[in-house]
């Protein structure tokens, strides 16, 4: 008993030293932590200055006179603000049309990528089968592909099958990027779901339809709205394919008509009008972001886990 007592009563009298010895440990790294991240605050408040001025120049381009635009001394607050160039802008018969063709052409390559890598997700996470481990090889390599050297067979299929100068055509040819890429985040957030979820619900008398809608589908959500945020950026802002495809002002995506409408003969010097339009253009891509930033950010960090 006596030597049960001393082992007891022994760390009891180390416990004050080792105390000690852990507050100041915890002291010193709480002093230099202060300046750490002091340190680190004003790098990110210098970066997001660097990042954020051309945003707040091109704003600022926008409302400000011919006169200011032209000066040879730049000035970061215009004399008086001028709306003409949203004017210019909004009196353009083409920009409706092409801000039309980029929400069909982006809405329809988001909603076809999601529907379909999501489907061919949950094959290659749920199911084994010959070739598995070289399909979600050839998803990585695919994304690695630049998508310079996928222009031209992409023109010679569309062309051949009739497609060509059509949204439908330009909605197929953005497959190429974003279900490889729906394919490749959907699949490490379907095998994190466990399996007995599924035959928990199929004992309960759920179908395998069943099972996948009310079970599956739900729990994929943040992956699916992590998803959809990136593939209607990429698609939005895409250039190099619709300038390639679509050969007609009634066709024209934003991109391309912000383009045509920045080399025209007309407007190549208003550069109000052409920071207008590139505002214009981008706010829709902003907007989204603001709206599902946080979710966008849970299924990144939720797709993160495992997989």
């Amino acid at each position: 008993m006596a030597f049960i007592s001393s082992q007891k009563t022994a760390p009891a009298g180390l416990s004050k030293p080792l105390r000690a010895s852990k507050a100041s440990r915890s002291d010193r790294p709480a002093h230099q932590n202060r300046w750490a991240t002091g340190v680190w605050n004003t790098v990110a408040i210098g970066f997001a200055v660097v990042m954020g001025f051309p945003i707040y120049w091109a704003a600022l381009t926008t409302v400000k006179s011919n006169r200011d635009l032209l000066s040879r001394n730049p000035t970061f607050w215009p004399t008086h603000f001028d709306l003409g160039s949203y004017t210019t802008i909004f009196h353009d018969h083409d920009l409706p049309i092409a801000l039309e063709n980029t929400a069909v052409i982006t809405v329809g390559a988001v909603l076809a990528g999601l529907v379909v890598g999501l489907l061919a997700a949950i094959a290659v996470a749920r199911f084994r089968f010959r070739g598995r481990n070289f399909f979600i090889v050839t998803m990585l390599v695919v994304q690695m592909v630049p998508l310079l050297s996928l222009i031209i067979p992409l023109f010679l299929i569309l062309k051949n099958i009739g497609l060509y100068n059509t949204l439908f055509g330009v909605i197929i040819a953005y497959l190429v990027f974003t279900i490889p890429y729906v394919v490749w985040t959907l699949r490490s957030f379907i095998v994190n779901i466990p399996k007995e979820l599924d035959e928990a619900a199929m004992v309960d008398g759920c179908t395998r339809w069943g099972a996948f809608f009310r079970v599956v589908l739900p729990l994929t959500v943040p992956g699916l709205v992590t998803t959809g945020v990136y593939c209607w950026i990429q698609a939005w802002n895409e250039f190099i394919i619709a300038n390639t495809m679509l050969s007609d002002n009634s066709t024209h995506t934003g991109m391309v008509w912000l383009t045509s409408y920045s080399a025209g003969p007309t407007y190549a010097a208003d550069y109000g009008a052409q920071m207008a339009g590139s505002l214009l253009i981008s706010l829709p891509v902003i907007i989204l972001f603001v709206i599902f930033q946080k979710r966008v950010a849970s299924g990144l960090t939720a797709g993160a886990v495992k997989g």
